[in-house]
């Protein structure tokens, strides 16, 4: 029997305590349907997905939806027994009067009210510990469920990223007045799927047209950030300006170019279309004989930029897909992205700025509108700059977990302590757009918990990767990751890496999630290899002289499995004892199925 309570469910200890078994990602929202034809009422569904070998049992938890910033909460308990078998794909309904349709397997009624069509917060969890929860978002039209990429393994950490999810299309089939998959596999999501998988749902008219169609937004990947002028010769207001360029062609139209205090939409009733490789000017003003002589601008930029620094961001709806930090600028000078550095994640080092030497219009500017930058050198001037991708600013919500730790075979022991304090480094944090003090890990804060080093989907320089767990709200700017070898990374962005008490970050040779494996959203990137053969290995990291934690193993890498620490074993020094480590369960898969919770709780290790 299932019951329900609506308004605000409040998290009961007996209730979490009934569902403790349950992990997050053991259950995945796969599906949702939040904007039939007609009327909402009696039509929306959401599936769930229990991607694990084993079955999860649903009696105790909570079903809920709510507003983005979760006001107005509502929600469903499951009060009686009712396992999600291993593979099923349980399909829940607003279901209020008479049987129940085909393709629901149980109703919620009226538990939920409406989805928001637009927007809001869709999740499950057990008492106050969420066991998945999605953002919503909207179909390019009424009647198109949204629907998880098809041609990645089903997990509630990948389901955070919004990119990742598409418009049922017809060849996925239908029932009645909607198309969807419910209770059955997605098809992989395309380009021409809709909604924020590359199509939104506003339209434009394509050049030379009389008919519009709908606007083709960029990717994670597909704009970048190459090029900013933020104090020009003259008057600002006039002659600020900022250049992208397309990696695949794409629409700008209702793209929202924002600093980190205001943002604007790029509006045109035509099509503001870019090809692969195309660059576009965005200005203050579009009159040549104001803004200084720059090229023709394809859109107005309706934002200021700051002279003392800042952030300069693309939205697609709520994704992020390129944002760059700046430091103080250079009256006269622009600041420009090298050729070789001109991607979405190549940008966001600070090493790949430079300062412009060539000039362009009528007053003396310096800088390279419209057009190919040149090389930065070695030793050039490089202002601060560049911002993690793709999570940043409006990633999607991590899921609960507990605290986790552990080392394969042995370890050394590491010291314990306050945290470290900032040393006067600063960052510009994620939330407010403003800099602020880094908030410097000290012992006992951090610890490894899981690490990818011969992945079997993708290459090794692509997909290997490792993941952190905060024991206290910490940023990872300034922290050092080294190898047996002393190979070396030290994180460094402009924007604050941070990570609250509890939660997972996920460090990887590669940020774009078409390349890495499908990896959730990654937090920051290291340089050097992780041995596949066995031998005396390990993974150390450390901040301004101190030892955070360090792991150490023997053992070969066995292809497409992560080791993981047993969850009981989180912290910094019950995984430094053998056996702490194992590999991951066969049930726990991420991106395009190699084995492995990136970003999430691990599983325990077999006794």
């Amino acid at each position: 029997m299932l019951g329900l309570s609506a308004c605000g469910v409040p998290a009961d200890e007996w209730a979490e305590e009934a569902c403790a078994g349950v992990l997050p990602g053991d259950l995945v929202i796969t599906e949702y349907l939040n904007d039939p034809e007609g009327s909402d009422t009696g039509q929306e569904y959401v599936e769930l997905h229990n991607p694990h070998a084993k079955p999860v049992e649903l009696e105790s938890l909570t079903l809920y939806a709510a507003r983005s910033d979760g006001s107005q909460e509502k929600g469903f308990s499951f009060s009686g027994s009712r396992p999600v078998l291993a593979g099923e794909y349980l399909v829940l309904g607003d279901v209020r009067d008479g049987p129940l349709p085909a393709h629901v397997d149980q109703s919620y009624g009226e538990s939920l009210g409406a989805l928001g069509n637009a927007s809001g917060k869709l999740g499950l969890r057990c008492g106050s510990r969420v066991i998945d929860e999605v953002s919503l978002s909207a179909p390019a039209r009424s009647g198109l469920a949204r629907a998880l990429d098809g041609r990645l393994w089903p997990d509630s950490a990948g389901n955070d990223d919004l990119s990742r999810w598409c418009d049922v299309s017809s060849a996925s089939g239908g029932s009645g007045t909607f198309q969807g998959s419910p209770g059955a596999a997605n098809a992989p999501c395309s380009a021409g799927d809709g909604g924020s998988v590359g199509e939104s749902v506003a339209t434009c008219v394509p050049m030379g047209a009389v008919s519009p169609r709908s606007v083709k937004w960029p990717r994670v990947g597909e704009l970048v950030i190459t090029e900013v002028m933020v104090n020009p010769l003259g008057d600002d207001t006039l002659g600020e300006w900022v250049e992208v360029m397309a990696t695949v062609p794409v629409d700008l139209n209702e793209l929202s170019l924002g600093s980190d205090t205001t943002v604007a939409k790029l509006q045109a009733p035509h099509c503001l279309s870019l090809p692969a490789g195309g660059y576009a000017v965005l200005a203050r003003r579009t009159e040549a004989v104001l803004n200084g002589g720059l090229p023709t601008p394809v859109a107005s930029l309706g934002v200021d930029l700051r002279n003392a620094g800042g952030v300069v961001q693309v939205k697609a709806g709520e994704v992020l897909v390129d944002a760059v930090a700046y430091g103080a600028s250079e009256e006269g000078v622009a600041t420009q992205v090298s050729p070789r550095e001109a991607s979405a994640s190549g940008n966001d080092s600070p090493a790949a700025w430079c300062r412009a030497s060539e000039s362009y219009g009528v007053r003396g500017n310096r800088g390279s509108p419209g057009r190919v930058n040149r090389a930065c050198e070695a030793g050039t001037d490089s202002p601060d700059g560049g911002v993690r991708d793709g999570g940043g600013f409006d990633g999607g919500s991590r899921d609960a977990g507990v605290v986790d730790a552990g080392t394969p075979e042995g370890g050394t022991r590491d010291g314990g302590g306050p945290d470290a304090g900032s040393g006067g480094a600063s960052c510009i944090d994620r939330v407010t757009g403003r800099p602020r003090a880094v908030r410097t890990p000290g012992v006992g804060a951090l610890v490894l918990t899981e690490f990818m080093a011969d992945p079997a989907a993708v290459a090794d320089g692509m997909g290997e990767w490792l993941e952190v767990l905060a024991l206290r709200e910490v940023d990872l700017n300034g922290v050092t990751l080294t190898n047996e070898g002393g190979a070396s990374t030290t994180l460094d962005a402009a924007l604050c890496l941070s990570l609250r008490a509890g939660s997972r970050g996920v460090l990887a040779r590669q940020a774009d999630t078409s390349l890495n494996g499908g990896l959730p959203s990654v937090l920051a990137t290291f340089n050097f290899n992780l041995a596949n053969s066995a031998g005396s290995r390990s993974l150390r990291l450390g901040v301004e002289g101190q030892v955070l934690d360090t792991i150490t193993w023997t053992h070969a890498a066995t292809p497409g499995v992560s080791w993981q620490v047993d969850p009981a074993s989180s912290d910094p020094w019950r995984n430094d004892v053998s056996g702490s480590f194992c590999l991951s369960p066969s049930g726990a898969r991420y991106g395009l199925g190699d084995r492995g919770t990136p970003g999430l709780e691990n599983r325990a290790c077999a006794p």
